[in-house]
C-alpha cells in the first residue's frame, strides 16, 4: 500500500460527493456574477482583517458586526447568495468530519 496513492483515492472520493460538487458548482456560478462576486470577496476580506484583529486579542466591537452582518445580509438577498453559502456550510462540515476521524484515528500520535 502507498501511502500518497490512498491520500490521492481520499481525494478523488471526496471530490465525487454531491457537496464538493454542489460547491464547485455554487462558486462557478458566482464567479461569473461580478456583482455577487465582488460582494462576496469584499465580505471574505473583512472576515479575514476581524479574524487578524482577534488573533491579536482585539474583540470585534460593535461597528465591525454590524457591517460584516449588512454585509452578509446584502450577498443573501440573490438565491446566488445563499445557494453558495449553504454549499460551503456543507463542504465545510464534510472537511471537519474528515479531519475529526483522522485525528482520532491517529489519537495516539497527535497527543501528549
Amino acid at each position: 500500500m502507498n501511502f500518497y496513492d490512498k491520500v490521492h483515492e481520499m481525494i478523488r472520493t471526496l471530490k465525487d460527493t454531491e457537496e464538493y460538487k454542489e460547491f464547485i458548482s455554487a462558486k462557478s456560478a458566482v464567479k461569473k456574477d461580478e456583482g455577487l462576486s465582488a460582494k462576496i470577496t469584499a465580505f471574505r476580506e473583512t472576515q479575514r482583517q476581524e479574524q487578524m484583529k482577534y488573533i491579536k486579542g482585539q474583540p470585534m466591537d460593535d461597528q465591525s458586526k454590524a457591517k460584516l452582518s449588512s454585509m452578509y445580509a446584502e450577498i443573501i438577498k440573490e438565491e446566488l447568495g445563499v445557494r453558495y453559502f449553504q454549499a460551503e456550510i456543507k463542504l465545510d462540515v464534510m472537511l471537519a468530519d474528515m479531519q475529526k476521524i483522522i485525528s482520532e484515528g491517529i489519537q495516539e500520535a497527535v497527543e501528549f
